[in-house]
């Protein structure tokens, strides 16, 4: 897990998606295309400048996440969002 105070931005995200223990599947592995990084670092520095944007959110869930092939982007399956 990393953790960072927000915002960050999406040199700071891909810094935190390289310091996962998983990132080796995000980069392509046993054949699998790489992921799509510079669409989920993308995501996490609008989610994080959205969390100090509108301090009223207490909770986002975004379930699953999936991100794409390179160059194919991130999708979303579901949202939740929670006020405080």
């Amino acid at each position: 897990m990393q953790v960072r105070m927000a915002p960050v931005d999406e040199a700071e995200a891909l810094d935190m998606l390289a310091g996962l223990k998983s990132a080796a599947l995000l980069s392509g592995y046993r054949g699998a295309p790489p992921r799509d990084l510079a669409a989920l670092a993308a995501l996490i520095a609008r989610l994080s400048r959205l969390a100090m944007e509108y301090p009223g959110i207490a909770e986002l869930d975004l379930n699953p996440v999936l991100v794409l092939p390179a160059g194919q982007g991130v999708r979303i399956a579901d949202v939740r969002i929670l006020r405080g």
